[in-house]
């Protein structure tokens, strides 16, 4: 790990301020692409790169909560029936990461990441051919369907607490696909849940004391601008290119942590 601040903490800054453009144009939480920068690049332990970017995410959500609540498309309904079972996943998955061995935590990553690399670019083939879908309603759910967005969303939880990420991979087709919650409305949901999810997990790593104060606070204070830049120029970029971008970064990403002599 880099141990000279003047070289860290610039590197963590203009790093997450290019992670927060990308993340908020390709749709897709910041922490797929933060915790593989910091180990792969910057030398950090990956189980410390884990916790610091969970506790990040409890930062830069707190600061967008308001904003999803007021644009309407929250349904705080549905994140009030899935987030008990996703922060028991996020509690288990932090609890399980400080458990395994290193070398497994960074294979499974890498597995993640290259699953995430093919998501993000099914996703993006969904919305468009889903994209006039965005209306806000109310949908009849029966118990098995509601059972099984709840199971579902314990295994995103889970994902989020062992590898750092927000879970919004997950969480957006779970509510879109089960739930039959519109795309914009399932995103804001998404969105919504994962300060909550975070602090599930981020709770655990802070009492074992891994996350980093000072890579929290400099990695923070770039994410927030590059993702509200990236929100203010998506309409000016083409969201495919960018998602292909950044599918093969995760995509090397994963291989990398998989296969280190890559």
């Amino acid at each position: 790990m880099i141990t000279s601040l003047p070289i860290l903490l610039p590197a963590l800054f203009f790093g997450a301020l290019g992670i927060g453009f990308i993340s908020a144009i390709a749709g897709i939480g910041g922490g797929s692409l933060m915790v593989p920068y910091m180990v792969l690049l910057l030398g950090y332990d990956v189980k410390v790169a884990i916790a610091t970017s969970l506790i990040c995410i409890i930062a830069t959500s707190a600061a967008s909560a308001s904003v999803y609540l007021k644009s309407g498309y929250v349904n705080v309904k549905t994140a009030l029936m899935l987030e008990p079972a996703t922060a028991a996943g996020a509690i288990l998955g932090a609890y399980s990461t400080i458990t395994l061995p290193t070398g497994i935590v960074e294979f499974s990553l890498g597995a993640l990441l290259l699953g995430t690399a093919v998501a993000t670019i099914l996703k993006g083939i969904y919305v468009e051919r889903r994209s006039q879908r965005l209306e806000v309603k109310e949908v009849s759910l029966s118990g098995l369907r509601k059972g099984s967005a709840i199971i579902a969303s314990s295994i995103a939880g889970l994902f989020s607490g062992m590898f750092g990420i927000g879970g919004g991979v997950l969480k957006v087709p779970i509510m879109n696909l089960i739930l039959d919650i519109p795309i914009k409305m399932a995103a804001a949901t998404s969105l919504f849940m994962i300060g909550l999810t975070a602090s599930s997990g981020g709770i655990v790593y802070l009492i074992k004391g891994l996350p980093n104060a000072v890579s929290v606070a400099a990695l923070a204070t770039g994410l927030i601008p590059g993702a509200t830049l990236g929100a203010k120029y998506m309409k000016r970029l083409r969201p495919q290119v960018v998602r292909a971008v950044f599918a093969a970064l995760l995509a090397y990403a994963g291989l990398k942590l998989m296969f280190p002599f890559i």
